[in-house]
């Protein structure tokens, strides 16, 4: 009896391990691994398959080498697609997006083709400070060190010296490192000089390492990629990094664009929700800029604040989903992710104008009209309905201020969009 009961407990506990387990990977692929970002894990996937099959072609490495190459190469672009996706898994208290996967998409094809291009240049004179730093310029440094790491691996399939590989391994790192302080304006004329002592002394000591003499061949090729590397710095870092972040405020624009699909669902769900987001969105964008809020964003939270209601219950979930699904900036899923504080605490200003807006405008669209042509019950019903939240405490963590949250309230007394 013992025993069965033993087999039992073993099995029970199978089962809910696998239970567990299944859950784990059904929340992955439901909530992380969406449709437009499965896509471009894809892509990276197959261009590291790709880049592996054009380098051995191109430098005439037999069946097998290149078939080895192509599978090293398919392993890393596996690796480093679970790395950028296990990253934002874990990151539970700041709900994911995916707009940033079409930029690293973007940097990590002109990479590959940098790289090609630049594995025919004679040995220690690739430009690998410059490439690196330009990637970090529009890559988080993370991403940047492994994608120029991996790219300096397969050069290093042609270097005839682990010393040209270290060399090649030690340009990355400067390259990479240099971006912190280049972001200091006051030091960028320092930076673009390390740039360029940089590449002559580093492939100049490696090469005498390897040869114990000093060609000037190497320090022409090193003067003239440091060069290269001032000019990069002075004039594509500001533009690259700019993309990198202002790239919500591209999506903000994309995705309250009357033609975007889902501006166009909301409408045909229904009218009184399109009609209420809409009426949200202004007053929202009307009470950041009272305050010096962040204008745009409250609008655009504001609009697609009811998101979720599209997908039924939960409906916090719902929106969440949606909104990551479609690739939604960080910020405004942030704000989905505190609706009416539900599933989390409301935790910034953006996010407590538009639960205040949201509360207030649901509030009069229940009152008749007749009520609200006394300016008395306008104001006593705006009062009331802040007062009501403000003592809850939902917005003891979003950094709101009193001076700010009264300048709200009479703002909101004197809003026509509200009648």
């Amino acid at each position: 009896m013992a025993e069965v009961t033993q087999s039992e407990g073993k099995e029970n506990l199978k089962q809910t391990a696998g239970a567990i387990f299944e859950g784990f990977i059904e929340d992955i692929i439901i909530e992380r691994f969406i449709a437009k970002r499965v896509v471009k894990l894809f892509y990276l996937v197959f261009l590291c398959g790709v880049c592996g099959i054009l380098y051995g072609f191109l430098h005439g490495m037999h069946l097998g080498e290149t078939v080895s190459l192509f599978l090293l190469n398919i392993l890393f672009g596996a690796l480093f697609v679970f790395y950028l996706e296990s990253g934002r898994l874990h990151r539970l208290d700041e709900p994911d997006a995916s707009e940033d996967y079409g930029r690293i998409c973007a940097y990590f094809t002109a990479g590959v083709f940098l790289m090609l291009a630049a594995s025919f240049l004679p040995e220690y004179t690739v430009p690998a400070a410059m490439a690196a730093f330009l990637l970090t310029a529009g890559l988080d440094r993370e991403q940047a060190l492994a994608v120029s790491i991996f790219f300096m691996i397969q050069i290093a399939f042609d270097a005839n010296s682990t010393v040209a590989i270290a060399c090649y391994f030690m340009l990355a790192l400067f390259g990479v490192v240099l971006t912190s302080m280049y972001e200091q304006k006051p030091y960028r004329r320092y930076a673009e000089m390390i740039m360029l002592a940089v590449s002559v002394s580093v492939p100049t000591l490696f090469y005498y390492l390897a040869y114990e003499k000093v060609d000037w061949k190497i320090l022409l090729f090193g003067f003239l990629s440091g060069a290269l590397g001032m000019l990069g710095m002075h004039f594509l870092y500001d533009p690259l990094h700019a993309r990198l972040v202002w790239s919500n405020e591209i999506s903000l624009d994309t995705i309250v664009d009357p033609s975007y699909h889902l501006v166009r669902e909301i409408k045909r769900y229904s009218q009184v929700d399109y009609n209420h987001a809409i009426r949200v969105s202004k007053i929202a964008g009307h009470c950041a800029a009272v305050i010096g809020a962040d204008v745009k964003l409250s609008a655009v939270g504001g609009f697609y604040y009811r998101l979720g209601k599209l997908g039924g219950d939960p409906v916090v979930e719902n929106g969440v989903i949606i909104a990551q699904n479609n690739c939604f900036p960080n910020a405004v899923i942030k704000i989905l992710s505190e609706y009416n504080g539900k599933r989390s605490a409301i935790s910034s200003i953006e996010s407590a104008i538009i639960h205040i807006t949201d509360a207030v405008v649901t509030k009069f669209e229940l009152l008749d009209h007749t009520t609200l042509t006394s300016a008395w019950n306008r104001d006593m019903v705006i009062y009331q309905t802040m007062n009501e939240k403000s003592s809850s405490g939902i917005y003891d963590k979003s950094g709101l201020t009193m001076n700010q949250f009264l300048k709200i309230r009479e703002f909101l007394a004197k809003e026509e969009e509200l009648l």
